[in-house]
């Protein structure tokens, strides 16, 4: 029995797949938007079947003026109903040809399911406008192109920036069984109408042109010191993680560091161990690690969270000074069958980053995590959540623009809403509020202690 309190969360919502299918480890995407009236942003999320339909999932505003709850099932163009979707990631941008805020969503499937299957990838561009919800947007698809072919069955697909001049463009990779990583990236026509196409990998991506022995399931790219370093962190088929540093003007790499693990990697998440949250300009003088305009005078300390479907998971500490030599293990993260899937979020708003993982067991585990501690004092458990299907994927996001994250859980059967209680949160914001109030008139004191001295 676990001395782990229960979870801080209830389950808000739930939203069931159609009947007769499933998702998988990629099957969840989220993207950002910018809440209806209001100045402030709440992300959406995308939940895909293997079966070809996509359902988006956000909150809208009631006649009440109340989040509720809204889902919305949608096909996208080119996937059959012999087809079946292996994974989806979506952004959200300025387009390059009209200047209008759009939504660009890829998605990998394959068609004549079985032997002789065949894998795709598929980039669509779509308006984002609040007038026009997301899933009619798809029956205006800007981008034109067909799916590209690959070799091999798709895995992972994950966006990532790339720099030229100083700009940063969005572009998609895809791993795939072949072994290989395949890079498509935005092209601006005759008629200024963009398409995604195919370009070498190696060219932006040094370190994923590299051979590898089986596919590489996930991986996770970092930009550090202002864009000046790379960090990518990948996992494959057979349990190997490789870490690398690289110089992104030169694309060149300048360390490598691998570890071998047991069977197939299913997620890998780089992290610092505070969340990236801005910070109000009028708190700034209370942060010593933080300039007048906001921006950290120290790069912070990043690590790497590691999950196995067939051994512990584990975190790498400081793997830009230690490569993959410092590994902490997650005690009982064992206990509840594979772990599938991992996040990281401040799920106790304490300032720190915490480790949320969840399982095939139907559990999600929360840890906390000093990163200064010995190993043996490193992490905890802090918390644990049943459910009752086998969790999937994991996102920490703000769903209805509260400004409190929610947790987006896909499961087995379909995509859960996990909600802290906002009373709660609210009180807590209150006692810090006061906390606040209490240190400026304390700093006061002490300056008006400083200009009597002086006179």
């Amino acid at each position: 029995m676990s001395d782990a309190s229960r979870s801080c969360f209830t389950e808000a919502h739930f939203c069931v797949m159609p009947t007769g299918t499933q998702s998988n480890v990629y099957g969840m995407s989220h993207y950002t938007t910018h809440a209806s009236n209001s100045k402030s942003t709440c992300e959406k999320v995308l939940m895909a079947c293997l079966n070809g339909d996509i359902t988006l999932f956000e909150y809208a505003l009631s006649d009440s003026n109340e989040p509720k709850p809204e889902n919305n099932l949608f096909r996208a163009p080119y996937i059959s109903e012999n087809s079946e979707i292996v994974s989806l990631d979506s952004f959200t941008k300025l387009s390059a040809a009209t200047g209008q805020s759009v939504i660009v969503l890829g998605i990998t499937f394959i068609n004549n399911i079985g032997q002789g299957a065949s894998g795709f990838t598929a980039i669509y561009t779509a308006p984002l406008r609040l007038e026009t919800p997301f899933y009619r947007s798809m029956e205006m698809v800007t981008d034109k192109g067909l799916p590209a072919a690959m070799e091999g069955i798709p895995c992972q697909i994950t966006h990532a920036q790339i720099f030229k001049h100083g700009v940063s463009s969005t572009v998609f990779l895809v791993s795939t069984t072949c072994p290989k990583v395949h890079l498509f990236k935005e092209k601006l026509g005759k008629s200024s109408e963009s398409t995604y196409k195919e370009s070498s990998v190696g060219k932006y991506f040094s370190e994923l042109q590299r051979e590898t022995e089986s596919s590489i399931y996930f991986m996770d790219i970092l930009y550090y010191e202002d864009n000046k370093y790379r960090l990518t962190c990948t996992g494959t088929e057979q349990g190997k993680i490789t870490f690398f540093m690289v110089d992104v003007a030169e694309n060149a790499i300048l360390k490598v560091s691998d570890s071998i693990g047991f069977g197939p990697v299913t997620s890998v998440v780089m992290f610092s161990d505070e969340p990236d949250v801005p910070i109000p300009e009028y708190l700034l003088p209370l942060y010593d690690h933080v300039s007048a305009d906001g921006e950290r005078r120290e790069e912070p300390t990043i690590h790497v969270l590691i999950c196995h479907a067939l051994e512990v998971a584990s975190i790498y500490r400081d793997i830009k000074k230690n490569g993959l030599e410092d590994q902490i293990v997650l005690k009982s993260s064992y206990n509840y069958d594979s772990v599938l899937c991992g996040c990281i979020a401040d799920v106790d708003f304490d300032g720190l980053n915490e480790i949320i993982l969840g399982t095939f067991g139907q559990k999600i585990l929360a840890y906390k995590f000093d990163s200064s501690a010995p190993k043996e004092e490193a992490t905890y458990l802090l918390w644990e959540h049943s459910l009752q299907y086998p969790i999937h994927s994991l996102i920490a996001v703000d769903l209805t623009g509260d400004g409190v994250k929610d947790l987006s859980v896909l499961s087995m059967r379909g995509l859960h809403i996990l909600q802290k209680d906002i009373n709660k949160a609210a009180g807590l914001v209150s006692e810090r509020l006061t906390d606040l109030q209490n240190s400026f008139k304390k700093l006061e004191l002490i300056e008006a202690d400083h200009s009597n001295k002086s006179i």
